[in-house]
C-alpha cells in the first residue's frame, strides 16, 4: 500500500511540474551576432559610463561589468551553433535550426541539406495549437533569420519568392520589420508589387507605427493578418531599422515594433495565449560585421529595452511565460582588451554616429563640394562624430594615418575606395575612423564574419529550466515547443 502512494505521489508530482511548465505566452527572442564577448564588452562600457561598482566579499569593486537585465536571468546556459554543412554557420542555416529543430546547408531556409525536404517552424506547431503568431526583426522581414520562421527556400538571397512565402504563411498574424528587401522583382515584369499582392490577399499593411496604431484595431477586430514596416517618407538605411546610435525623430524603432506585435497577438489571441518570435537584435549582427562596437553596443541597449517590456508582460502573467533571448552566432571575435591588459570602454560616449552613417556625412561632403573636399571639412567632421583631437588626443601615427587615408581617397589627386563589407560599402575614410576608435578603445575584431563560437542562452519564466548548461540550436525550438505542450 505504502509503494502504490509513493507511486501516486511521484505521478502528481511529475504532473504538476509539467503543468507548471506549460507556457501559454513565448517570447522567443534572437539577438543575431551575438556571442558572449559583445555582451560582456556592452555591459563593462556601460558600467565604465555609470560608474557602476559592486560589492564582492564586502569589496567595492570598479572593474565589474554592469548587467543587462537578461544577464541576470535565473537561467543562463550555452549553445553551440554549426550547421549541417559546417562549423561556422550562416545566418539561413543558424535560422533554420533556431526555427524548425533541424540543421541544415547555409544559406538554405527552411528546407534540408537534400535541397527538395520543406521543414515547417515552431511557428506553424503554435498556430496548430491555436496561439496567436508574430515575426518581427529590426532588419528586413524577409532576412534569414526571420524568414526561418515561415519561409521554404535553398537560397537565403531569393529575397522576393521569400516574400511570396510571407504571403503564403497563414499560420503567421503579425510580422513586423524594416520593409521588403526586393517588392518588386525583374524576374517577375508587371507582377504587382508584394505588398500590393499582400493586401489582395487580405493581410493589412501598415507603413510606420503611427500607421499601425491607426489600422490596429479594425484589423485585430476581423482577425486580419498584419505587415508591418517603416513609413514610406522614413529614409531607407539599407534595409534596415535605424541603428539606435543613429536615430532621428520619427524613425520607426524596434521597441515599437515589439510593443506593436504584443498588442496585436494579445488583441487576437485571447485566451489562446501567442508565440511571438522576434530579432530584437538583428542590427548587432550588422554592427559586428562592420566592426564598429559603438553601433554594437547601443543596439544591445536596444535589446535590454525590448527584454525590459517583456518582463512587464512576464511580472503580470509569471506563471505562464516564458522569455527566451539567445543568437544564432557569434560575428567578428571582438576581443576584450587589445594586448594592454586594460580596456577604455568610456571612450566610445564621444562616436556620435555608425559607421555606415558616417560614410553617409563622407558622400555628402562629396556631393556638397563637387568631390573637392578640403582636409579641414573631414577634421572638423572627425571631431564632431567621433571626438578625435578634442576628447581623444589622437598619437602622431594615428593621425598620419587619418591624412593618409584622407589624401589617397579624398584629396586632389585622391581616388575613391570603399571597403565591402557583409551588409554595406563603407567610404575608406569612416573605415579608419571606426578602427582608429577601436584602437583607443582598446577592443579589438578578429574579421568581419561569422565565427563558431559559444553563444548565450538566456531564459525566465515557465520552463525555463530546460535551457540551463549546454545546448545544441537545434534543441531549442523543441524544448520551448515541449514546453507549450505543441507537437512538433
Amino acid at each position: 500500500m505504502k509503494k502504490i502512494i509513493l507511486i501516486s505521489f511521484a505521478l502528481i508530482c511529475a504532473v504538476t511540474v509539467f503543468a507548471e511548465k506549460k507556457a501559454k505566452y513565448v517570447f522567443y527572442f534572437i539577438s543575431d551576432g551575438t556571442g558572449v564577448n559583445i555582451v560582456q564588452a556592452a555591459e563593462h562600457y556601460r558600467a565604465d559610463v555609470k560608474g557602476f561598482t559592486k560589492t564582492v566579499n564586502g569589496e567595492q569593486h570598479t572593474m565589474c561589468p554592469e548587467p543587462f537585465c537578461f544577464s541576470q536571468f535565473p537561467v543562463v546556459g550555452m549553445a553551440t551553433t554549426y550547421s549541417a554543412s559546417t562549423r561556422v554557420t550562416d545566418s539561413a542555416a543558424s535560422g533554420t535550426a533556431l526555427a524548425t529543430g533541424h540543421k541544415t546547408t547555409n544559406g538554405f531556409i527552411g528546407m534540408l541539406p537534400d535541397k527538395t525536404t520543406s521543414v515547417y517552424s515552431i511557428a506553424k506547431a503554435a498556430k496548430e495549437m491555436g496561439m496567436a503568431v508574430g515575426v518581427g526583426s529590426s532588419v528586413s522581414i524577409d532576412h534569414a533569420t526571420p524568414a526561418a520562421f515561415y519561409a521554404h527556400n535553398i537560397s537565403r538571397n531569393d529575397y522576393h519568392n521569400i516574400g511570396h512565402d510571407l504571403i503564403k504563411a497563414t499560420y503567421v498574424d503579425f510580422f513586423g520589420g524594416s520593409n521588403l528587401r526586393y517588392p518588386t522583382s525583374d524576374k517577375h515584369e508587371g507582377e504587382p508589387s508584394l505588398y500590393e499582392q499582400a493586401e489582395k490577399s487580405g493581410m493589412v499593411v501598415a507603413y510606420g507605427i503611427d500607421d499601425y496604431w491607426k489600422k490596429a484595431s479594425k484589423a485585430q477586430a476581423k482577425n486580419k493578418r498584419l505587415l508591418l514596416v517603416k513609413a514610406k517618407d522614413e529614409k531607407d538605411d539599407g534595409h534596415q531599422l535605424s541603428y539606435m546610435i543613429d536615430r532621428k525623430p520619427g524613425d520607426m524603432t524596434i521597441e515599437e515594433v515589439l510593443k506593436a506585435e504584443i498588442d496585436y497577438l494579445t488583441k487576437v489571441g485571447g485566451d489562446r495565449g501567442f508565440f511571438l518570435m522576434n530579432e530584437i537584435g538583428g542590427l548587432v549582427d550588422w554592427a559586428d560585421h562592420s566592426n564598429d562596437a559603438g553601433a554594437a553596443f547601443a543596439e544591445l541597449e536596444a535589446v535590454n529595452n525590448c527584454v525590459e517590456i517583456a518582463l512587464e508582460f512576464y511580472r503580470q502573467h509569471p506563471d505562464e511565460t516564458l522569455i527566451i533571448l539567445t543568437a544564432d552566432h557569434d560575428t567578428g571575435g571582438p576581443s576584450l582588451g587589445t594586448g594592454k591588459y586594460e580596456m577604455s570602454l568610456k571612450a566610445l560616449q564621444s562616436q556620435k554616429i555608425s559607421k555606415d552613417s558616417y560614410t553617409a556625412v563622407i558622400s555628402k561632403m562629396r556631393k556638397d563640394t563637387g568631390n573637392k573636399v578640403t582636409w579641414e571639412m573631414v577634421e572638423q567632421s572627425l571631431k564632431d562624430y567621433w571626438g578625435f583631437w578634442t576628447v581623444h588626443q589622437l598619437s602622431e601615427q594615428q593621425t598620419k594615418m587619418l591624412k593618409d587615408t584622407y589624401e589617397r581617397t579624398l584629396g586632389e589627386k585622391g581616388k575613391k575606395e570603399d571597403e565591402k563589407g557583409e551588409y554595406k560599402q563603407n567610404e575608406a575614410m569612416s573605415v579608419m575612423a571606426c578602427r582608429t576608435m577601436g584602437a583607443i578603445a582598446q577592443i579589438g575584431y578578429a574579421h568581419g564574419a561569422h565565427t563558431g563560437g559559444y553563444v548565450p542562452v538566456y531564459a525566465i519564466g515557465a520552463g525555463a529550466d530546460e535551457f540551463k548548461g549546454m545546448n545544441d540550436n537545434a534543441e531549442i525550438p523543441l524544448k520551448i515547443a515541449k514546453i507549450m505542450g505543441a507537437s512538433m
